[in-house]
């Protein structure tokens, strides 16, 4: 897996949410083997529990912290191969059935490498056509040199599995392209890693074979193998999935660059007393300094993002608890209620007490 940027400073993994579900599947892999599987949770921003919903999402950042703790305690036992054969073409959401009602393996391969993003941010897909084969490589946004080889292997080896599972074998066999012993023919993956002990223990069970210790990273597909309908092949169910997946794609471009929207939503996710901004800038991967001038360029500043966040948790515990003026106070962080109290005033021309009286907001209209 290489590198596209070699400005340091863009690689800020802070700015990248991924979906829960796939962390969710890597802590039930850990459980499956034989951990505590709640070691993975330590001090990170959200629970087994949170993960339960569909639509959770996590910054890469926590992510990157879970799965370098999955790998050192079941690394050794093939996590990657084990987590590829968990992640069915179910989880991936409305990419997964783009790519599963797509016409040919070519169009679910264009699927993916179009609306990745929109299920690993932070990795670029690119198909390089030869004459008889299509190379896949896989470029990641920023480096994370405790989990090249998990990730390398875990990507790899779920669209490989995938594909044997989703492409038609008859449709295969009259491209030239027999499948023998479960094996995708012409198939095959190459990893700059050395070849780990446990790769011995998956070679029989993967439908194609791993190439270690290669100059480049690459999966190579037959053109022939290309041509072959998928089992679910469905033009108009696929184009209404491109449909949905370029909607949010462009959804998420819009919101991804932003880094004021980034540390907001983080801000917002993050109980108790508000990290400094020394703390944000570590999560995001820079310098104190270059998160000041990144949020400059957005025309903020790190304290008036800290202080809108303030201003809309104090007002939701206002309006819909009844925890005392000294409770919210000192829930924001406040070690002073007089401090707190020139705060909000300065936020809403009230006091606390005054603006607490007025009572919650009325529903509003239903527009057209």
């Amino acid at each position: 897996m290489t590198h596209t940027s070699p400005d340091r400073e863009r690689q800020m993994p802070g700015l990248f949410l991924v979906p829960g579900v796939y962390l969710r599947v890597l802590a039930e892999t850990v459980r499956q083997l034989g951990y505590n599987d709640r070691t993975l949770y330590d001090g990170l921003d959200f629970t087994a529990d949170d993960l339960k919903a569909n639509d959770r999402r996590v910054f890469v950042t926590d992510a990157m912290v879970m799965a370098e703790r999955a790998v050192a305690l079941a690394g050794h036992q093939g996590l990657s191969f084990r987590l590829a054969r968990e992640l069915r073409v179910t989880i991936h959401g409305t990419l997964g059935f783009a790519a599963l009602t797509s016409p040919t393996l070519a169009g679910a391969l264009d699927s993916v490498r179009r609306y990745l993003q929109l299920r690993a941010p932070f990795l670029r897909m690119s198909l390089t056509a030869t004459d008889d084969e299509m190379l896949v490589r896989l470029n990641s946004e920023f480096e994370a040199p405790g989990l090249t080889r998990f990730l390398s292997e875990t990507v790899s080896a779920t669209l490989v599995m995938l594909t044997d599972q989703l492409v038609d074998r008859d449709s295969a066999a009259q491209e030239g392209m027999v499948l023998v012993n479960g094996k995708l023919p012409g198939v095959r993956v190459r990893l700059a890693c050395p070849e780990p002990d446990y790769y011995r223990d998956f070679a029989n069970q993967l439908p194609v074979r791993f190439e270690y210790g290669q100059a480049t990273e690459m999966m190579v597909f037959p053109k022939a193998l290309l041509r072959a309908r998928m089992r679910l092949a469905d033009a108009d169910a696929s184009q209404m999935a491109r449909d949905q997946c370029e909607f949010e794609l462009q959804k998420a471009l819009r919101e991804q660059g932003d880094i004021a929207f980034a540390i907001r939503n983080m801000l917002h996710l993050t109980p108790g007393p508000l990290p400094s901004l020394d703390a944000m800038a570590e999560r995001f991967c820079v310098s104190s300094r270059t998160l000041k001038r990144r949020l400059a360029e957005r025309d903020t500043t790190y304290r008036e993002i800290v202080e809108a966040v303030l201003k809309d948790r104090a007002i939701q515990l206002l309006r819909y608890t009844n925890q005392s003026v000294s409770e919210i106070a000192f829930e924001l962080g406040y070690a002073d209620l007089s401090n707190f109290s020139r705060a909000f005033r300065k936020w809403t021309g009230k006091s606390a007490s005054e603006f607490r009286q007025e009572g919650p907001d009325p529903a509003p209209e239903l527009g057209p």
